[in-house]
């Protein structure tokens, strides 16, 4: 069957988002000159002080310091060079990625939380020819650590401070849309991490999709401690206001005090997370009852429906989720009006100008709908390569254009995906499969669980088990006979966990994701 032929059959799981609203034009640096004639005086960026409160800086001093920054960076190196930020968020590190898309350089953030093997590998991988070093974890300085490792000149983030306030000679290139961009590096749950290059073009496009689907405005303030090395942080954030024209939060880390009191003084229209962060953020005592937040975008695990209907009832604020990864932000995403049920059981549906496939994991076709796969995309936000692995790149992009994602998912009559977990987290036991999102849905519903993760166990004769770590709501106690009982309703009865952890706090990546290969370490005494 020809791909053709899948599209026109409804029964069928391969779903195109449509053609509106329509992706703006242009490259990054056009869109960055744009915003700076026409909404110059207007706040791009609020940055916090410590007595209170948050000092703007417009779009006519971040573009023109950009600029200062992009001719000195092209006076050290040619178009399409690399230039590494290994930083936490800072002001000064959305100046270097500006400056990188005006001086047609392809900008990389390495992860605060890697090892010295693992810059080691990025830089080697990648041969940047200028670095910045900040502060990451604990105030740790991140220079001497670069320094040491890199083969290139290695510059103290707080020195571009000055660099943006000098004025610089120097004409600077006209970039076109496809020109490479930003390498966002992969999390390296299976081996080391792969560079995933994007164009300008389609990091507007990752950007500039939630707010098109959500109503996004210049009048939005975006409150989000995601990280900058993550595309929800250097696209969906830093991308996505400027799409709208209008301003984010720079939060150098989560910090769920300092997030709820500027929830009261800057008064956020748009906000995110993962909900390990909401769970905090919903019990804090002082949450502003008079929140004018509009949108929470909730992702990076399974939402459990009491945070969906804590953060509607506390914030009044619509919820949504979204799907992406480093290869392809914005894959998919629910729409205001959905409802609970399609905000905590699926992942929305495909995209704008996207089209999502479910795919047999050997034959590549499109399966019956109701039949789990391979979820794929055929996106604007599609990566163009990973950055010197040829090999991997074959295996991940198929000839007609589609990505591989690596994640698993069904599709229903409408278009709904849902979430089946990773590939690699399939958890096969005596030859039968079993996905550990469907487990983890389970759990979730149970009122006393508040954070749930399902790994595998592995077994001498079967293969693997099934392992459950959970945390409790407030108040809550461990009763693993009832919730054993309670998963067996909604899965069948080889699917149940019959390992157990109950952790007060779950292992989390700086993004806030569950760290699963540390959950799979607990059960490795088990008989």
């Amino acid at each position: 069957m020809t791909l053709a032929d899948a599209q026109t059959n409804v029964d069928l799981s391969i779903r195109h988002g449509g053609s509106e609203p329509p992706i703006p034009q242009g490259s990054l640096a056009a869109m960055l000159r744009d915003r700076a004639e026409r909404f110059g005086e207007r706040p791009a960026m609020l940055v916090p002080q410590e007595g209170g409160g948050a000092v703007p800086i417009t779009y006519a001093e971040m573009v023109a310091g950009a600029e200062n920054v992009a001719r000195w960076i092209a006076s050290q190196a040619s178009p399409g060079s690399r230039v590494a930020i290994w930083s936490r968020n800072a002001v000064e590190s959305v100046i270097v990625q500006h400056a990188c898309a005006l001086a047609g350089m392809v900008v990389a953030h390495f992860n605060t939380g890697w090892t010295d093997a693992e810059v080691r590998h990025a830089c080697d991988l990648i041969e940047p020819s200028l670095g910045f070093a900040g502060f990451g974890f604990r105030d740790m300085d991140l220079a001497p650590r670069l320094e040491a490792i890199a083969s290139f000149p290695v510059l103290p983030l707080a020195n571009v401070a000055a660099l943006a306030e000098t004025p610089q000679t120097g004409d600077l290139p006209d970039p076109g849309p496809d020109a490479p961009y930003l390498i966002q590096f992969t999390s390296g749950t299976t081996g080391k991490s792969k560079g995933a290059l994007l164009t300008q073009h389609c990091v507007i496009y990752g950007g500039w999709v939630r707010p098109a689907v959500y109503g996004g405005n210049e009048h939005d303030v975006w409150l989000n401690a995601v990280p900058y090395h993550h595309i929800g942080g250097s696209i969906a954030i830093m991308v996505g206001a400027l799409a709208t024209a209008s301003a984010f939060v720079v939060l150098e880390r989560y910090d769920r005090d300092q997030t709820v009191r500027l929830m009261r003084e800057v008064r956020p229209t748009r906000m995110g997370g993962v909900p390990t962060m909401w769970h905090d953020i919903l019990s804090a005592p002082d949450l502003p009852s008079d929140s004018m937040v509009r949108l929470v975008t909730l992702g990076g695990a399974t939402v459990p429906p009491s945070i969906v209907r804590a953060v509607q009832e506390k914030t009044g604020a619509t919820c949504g989720i979204g799907y992406g990864q480093s290869e392809s932000g914005g894959i998919t995403n629910t729409v205001p009006d959905d409802s609970i049920e399609n905000l905590c059981e699926t992942i929305g549906r495909a995209s704008p100008h996207t089209q999502v496939l479910i795919a047999d994991r050997e034959t590549g076709e499109a399966l019956p709908l109701g039949e789990v796969g391979e979820i794929c995309a055929r996106s604007p936000g599609n990566m163009t390569c990973y950055w010197g692995n040829p090999e991997a790149t074959a295996a991940t992009i198929r000839a007609d254009g589609f990505l591989r994602t690596g994640d698993l998912g069904v599709m229903d009559e409408h278009g709904y995906v849902r979430f089946a977990g990773r590939l690699r987290e399939v958890i096969i036991r005596g030859g039968e499969n079993i996905y550990a999102a469907e487990v983890e849905d389970a759990l979730l519903s149970h009122p006393a669980i508040a954070l749930a993760a399902v790994v595998k166990v592995p077994h001498e004769r079967l293969g693997h088990e099934v392992g459950a770590v959970v945390t409790l709501a407030p108040g809550a106690e461990a009763d693993i006979a009832a919730f054993e009982a309670h998963v067996a309703e909604a899965v069948a009865r080889f699917k149940v966990p019959c390992h157990w952890r109950v952790l007060d706090q779950m292992p989390l990546t700086v993004s806030g994701k569950i760290r699963k290969v540390e959950l799979e370490k607990l059960f490795e005494a088990e008989p």
